[in-house]
């Protein structure tokens, strides 16, 4: 036992010397870093797509071969998807250069808003001013909103590179997916054939763990945030909420984050409503804690506590040091990749007790 533990301590030690050493010279580590990101995203994309389409695949292949169940599939989504967006993509538009034309406004009102709670009688007695710099605040909040307005309206290189990027999406993405989707149950099984027989009976259930639970979190993650930005449309366009449909695509989007980003998404609307009225803002405010009561209680534990066992407490340190270190892109990430590292090293520690209890026998 001993023996191992050095001999994998030791390997461990090579391998961060070799990155270190790696980037003391640029040209080594320069092409890696530039083709991982190059494929991060489609790759990533294509997974999510996969595991999200795979069981329509599985089943329409009872019916049909599998390359043409997908090609079916894709020629459905993409009908469905250029229908919805025909739908909801003048009113997303429009909203949105409202949106951006009304900024100034916004932000001038809410100056003025803070301002009246500065010299209101309950905002004296509790030293709001002392207590918040409002107007540096404010400016700060102005300026980087002006300089992304700015830079989106007025950079026409900006604009190119991201449809490029977007192109490049387009047409990467369903290629990878097809693949994926046709060759992916070979992937596991290629992997294994690189290594004997006993190894292989170690690995292999460790894998179909990992492909259950990455199938399980995102599935269920998805149609929760898809399930919440449809509530929040239905319940911001009752109450007359302006630009509901961005808020309610904001919500939707930073929920992808676990218990934090629904509260981060809360603030753009809380804004808005504020703007508005003191009523709408209460509104937004009670619409919001309904909505994540809901989800907590009800949607949330099937989809990370009881599929991962993963604690509230131990997600929140996760979500939390993720986006400190890697920023919103690690605070989405890391849940799986958490769940996943949880899968190998529970299998490892079970085979290892059990070797170890083989010995003792």
């Amino acid at each position: 036992m001993y023996i191992k533990v050095v001999k994998a301590g030791s390997i461990v030690i090579m391998l961060f010397l070799i990155i270190y050493l790696g980037t003391l010279i640029g040209w080594v580590f320069n092409p890696l870093i530039v083709f991982v990101r190059t494929l991060f995203v489609p790759m990533l994309i294509a997974g999510i797509l996969f595991y999200l389409l795979r069981p329509i695949v599985l089943l329409l292949h009872k019916k049909m071969s599998k390359g043409l169940s997908i090609v079916l599939l894709f020629v459905g989504l993409f009908g469905l998807g250029f229908s919805f967006l025909s739908l909801i993509g003048p009113e997303i538009e429009r909203q949105f250069r409202t949106l951006i034309a009304s900024t100034p406004t916004i932000v001038s009102e809410l100056q003025l808003l803070m301002l009246e709670i500065q010299q209101s009688e309950l905002g004296k007695r509790f030293g709001v001013e002392e207590l918040f710099n409002w107007e540096g605040l404010l400016e700060q909040i102005g300026m980087v909103l002006g300089g992304f307005i700015g830079e989106l309206v007025a950079t026409g290189f900006g604009f190119i590179g991201t449809l490029f990027n977007v192109l490049v999406l387009v047409f990467i993405v369903p290629f990878i997916l097809f693949y994926m989707l046709k060759e992916g149950d070979r992937l596991p099984q290629f992997f294994l054939n690189f290594m004997d027989k006993e190894k292989q009976t170690m690995i292999r259930p460790i894998l179909k763990n990992m492909d259950q639970t990455l199938s399980s979190y995102i599935q269920g993650v998805l149609l929760v945030c898809m399930f919440i930005g449809v509530l929040y449309y239905i319940c911001f366009s009752v109450i007359g909420l302006e630009y509901a449909l961005i808020l309610a695509i904001v919500g939707m989007v930073t929920n992808l984050i676990p218990y934090v980003g629904p509260w981060i998404g809360a603030i753009p609307s809380f804004i808005v409503a504020l703007i508005q009225s003191p009523v709408m803002a209460i509104s937004v405010l009670i619409i919001v804690v309904v909505i994540q009561q809901i989800e907590s209680i009800f949607v949330q534990p099937q989809v990370i506590g009881r599929k991962l066992s993963i604690h509230p407490v131990t997600v929140m340190a996760l979500v939390l040091v993720a986006g400190r270190f890697v920023g919103v892109a690690g605070m989405v990430l890391v849940i799986p990749t958490y769940a996943i590292v949880k899968v190998v090293v529970t299998h490892f520690y079970r085979i290892w007790k059990v070797k170890e209890n083989a010995k003792i026998v």
